[in-house]
């Protein structure tokens, strides 16, 4: 009996251990990878990288398929091992409150009057909101101040998805302050932009952003253009663009802005309005090439020239002059073809499928798909520079962050690399 007793605090002690080992994570999807199994989330100001496997548990949903950016998710792990369990947290709404994108789009062109919020942080409503709404971010101290007066007009609240809080918070508020026609559309700017609606950008925002980080297209005709533009804008007409994706299709290539292989690069598109018809037409046809970051000019050029804001006379530019903004630990592409060049310091890691690098891959680069490098890792020279790449940067950024933390000295590049099978690339 007194040996019983002296096992128990032992194996007491390992159920301890085991516990404290466990980590659980919460943070919003930056990148994912559905080809590795990898989830990458902001946490606190850092970049967490979250490894799936056939063992990890959904909870709540389906799979990898129905997550995504921004979504907010928590994760339970071991350090240095692939997630035993994934849960998405939403924030619902009460039943009568939630609105779908068509019911949004009803009250819209509807004939009664509605007051529509973007509850994100303020700095985030220039660069995109939905059209005909106004910031209104619930955490603000004038928050209430830009309701309307009568508690009985209807408000409609949107923020970043599902995942995000200040729709609900927004709502609450709202409710407590005595308003009773309320409703929140959940499924917020991502949902708006999965239906490929028209999102606006404010004139505000371009006007600090007039550089070659921001992609600006006058889709009016040559002539008009001409006369007067925005500075730094690149003259494309509605009709070139549909003449490009004609031959997109006739060539069967991936549709592609020259000189823009950036799917997410900040695109503005203006005419003399934010109605026009070749406005329009245009974002619907950047967006159907996948352009998720295009966006339609609020007002047009119209209030731009009445708001005294930077104007060129002459014919615009007709190429496109766009630099992706680095991100943390991202190599500058100049900087990637002079490193391949010389290979002085550095070693080259591809993280990409077996299937993807059958097409080619970088003479003398290591291979490891992103789901096995954390246990590769050992492998890996400490005395040298490793530049990370895969298809178009997401897989690359993982792999940075998983080296980073492991001490290695990393960069990565955030472009999309091509291939030949004599290891030649195209970015």
């Amino acid at each position: 009996m007194k040996k019983l007793f002296l096992y128990i605090p032992l194996f007491a002690c390992l159920i301890f251990v085991q516990v404290v080992q466990a980590e659980i994570v919460k943070g919003r999807i930056q990148t994912l990878s559905k080809k590795a199994g990898t989830v990458q989330i902001g946490v606190k100001g850092k970049k967490v990288v979250i490894r799936i496997d056939t063992n990890t548990r959904f909870d709540g949903f389906a799979g990898l398929k129905e997550l995504g950016p921004p979504d907010l998710i928590e994760a339970e792990r071991e350090p240095g091992q692939a997630a035993t369990r994934i849960k998405k947290i939403v924030f619902g709404l009460a039943p009568g409150v939630e609105i779908n994108t068509q019911e949004l789009v009803k009250i819209m062109i509807g004939k009664a009057p509605y007051n529509l919020y973007d509850a994100r942080p303020v700095n985030r409503f220039g660069k995109a909101h939905i059209p005909g709404a106004r910031p209104a971010h619930p955490k603000d101290d004038n928050f209430l101040s830009l309701l309307p007066e009568n508690k009985n007009d209807l408000l409609v609240f949107y923020c970043g998805g599902p995942t995000c809080p200040y729709t609900k918070n927004s709502v609450e508020k709202a409710q407590q302050a005595g308003y009773t026609s309320i409703k929140g559309y959940q499924a917020g700017l991502p949902g708006w932009k999965k239906s490929k609606l028209p999102v606006h950008a404010e004139s505000s925002w371009l006007a600090r952003n007039l550089n070659s980080q921001t992609v600006i297209l006058d889709v009016r005709d040559t002539q008009t253009s001409s006369q007067s533009h925005i500075k730094g804008a690149v003259t494309m007409p509605m009709a070139d663009l549909k003449a490009m994706t004609q031959q997109f299709i006739k060539k069967q290539m991936v549709p592609e802005l020259p000189g823009v292989s950036d799917m997410r690069a900040p695109v503005v598109i203006y005419a003399d309005s934010h109605t026009s018809k070749e406005a329009l037409l245009a974002y619907k046809e950047l967006r159907g090439w996948g352009y998720t970051g295009a966006s339609v000019l609020n007002k047009g050029f119209s209030s731009w020239q009445e708001k005294g804001l930077p104007t060129r006379q002459g014919p615009a530019a007709t190429k496109i002059v766009y630099e992706k903004k680095l991100a943390p630990g991202a190599v500058a592409p100049k900087e990637f073809a002079a490193l391949e060049q010389s290979r002085e310091g550095v070693f080259f890691i591809d993280v990409r499928t077996e299937q993807e690098i059958r097409t080619g891959i970088l003479k003398d680069a290591r291979h490891i798909p992103l789901e096995k490098l954390e246990d590769a890792a050992k492998e890996l020279p400490k005395d040298k520079e490793i530049i990370i790449y895969c298809a178009n940067g997401i897989r690359a950024e993982m792999a940075y962050e998983t080296l980073n933390k492991l001490g290695f000295k990393a960069r990565f590049l955030n472009e999309t690399i091509i291939f030949d099978k004599q290891g030649n690339f195209k970015l």
